[in-house]
């Protein structure tokens, strides 16, 4: 049986609109702005205050995203958005299992294909999937260090998308190497050429 999480418009959309999904399981959610809003303040202060991003930091925001009360009325835990974010939580599960728990970016960048065979046997997830996990985790890890630079400096702390976009630009390159940076502009572009 394949399951698929990902779709056309979540690989189309922009990266702070799929970590906001993500940090508040707002997946399809039509939540009242100021709630997501402050979701979103406190999973980044949350993120912030993380020493280390790892699998385990992603699995419970995961997990703290789609046990909302939506997923317990009757009805609605049978959505799409909510199949969605069980279905990125197995995988999410299936990868800790082959990667470890405290697995960060490196280690998930360096997944070969016997790994990735693995996770997909474990989860029922296709390649691209776990591929969209991997980059979304990566995008994540990079949030992260923003983060943790403005926490280790006393600086001002995002408190909703609009700013954690201008933040990221201005900080991405106090906390990525010069070959990050190289690695991340190729990826956009090939990821361009694919569109």
């Amino acid at each position: 049986m394949m399951r698929s999480f990902s779709s056309t418009a979540s690989s189309e959309e922009g990266f702070f609109s799929r970590i906001k999904k993500t940090l508040t399981g707002s997946v399809g959610s039509s939540s009242p702005q100021t709630q997501q809003g402050d979701e979103y303040a406190k999973q980044i202060s949350d993120m912030a205050n993380s020493q280390l991003w790892t699998l385990s930091n992603f699995h419970q925001q995961i997990k703290s995203a789609s046990g909302g009360w939506k997923a317990k009325l009757p009805g609605m835990g049978n959505t799409d958005a909510v199949k969605q974010m069980k279905a990125m939580r197995q995988l999410l599960e299936a990868t800790m299992e082959v990667a470890g728990d405290n697995a960060g970016a490196k280690e998930l960048k360096d997944l070969g294909r016997k790994e990735k065979l693995q996770i997909s046997i474990k989860s029922g997830a296709e390649l691209r999937d776990i591929n969209a996990l991997i980059q979304q985790f990566q995008s994540m890890d990079i949030m992260h260090r923003v983060l943790r630079y403005r926490v280790e400096n006393d600086l001002e702390l995002p408190k909703d998308e609009e700013g954690a976009k201008m933040l990221l630009q201005k900080d991405v390159k106090k906390v990525l190497s010069p070959q990050e940076v190289k690695e991340m502009q190729r990826a956009r572009m090939k990821s361009l050429k694919r569109h």
